[in-house]
């Protein structure tokens, strides 16, 4: 038998496929396991073994975020001290 389509492209074989409430309105599917993080205990986190290559990479990525926020702070120096000399040469 052929799919009827319907609006949007939709087939009604795909609408069927969506899992119906029972008659409590629970749905029938099981929900998924929920999987939490461990909270950190008085606001210190434990410390964890992570992989070798995963540490060199983290603080490769530290030491990058610190060498942009010095450029980026002196380029608002450079951009405040011509913003400066402008307003020195139209006085």
């Amino acid at each position: 038998m052929a799919k009827q389509m319907q609006g949007r492209g939709r087939s009604r074989a795909a609408e069927a496929a969506v899992p119906a409430l029972a008659a409590s309105g629970v749905p029938t599917t099981p929900e998924p396991p929920v999987r939490r993080w461990p909270h950190p205990v008085d606001g210190v986190e434990p410390v964890q073994q992570t992989d070798p290559a995963l540490h060199f990479i983290h603080c490769a990525l530290s030491y990058q975020n610190e060498l942009l926020a010095d450029i980026k702070a002196l380029l608002e120096q450079i951009a405040a001290g011509r913003e400066e000399s402008e307003e020195d040469e139209t006085e």
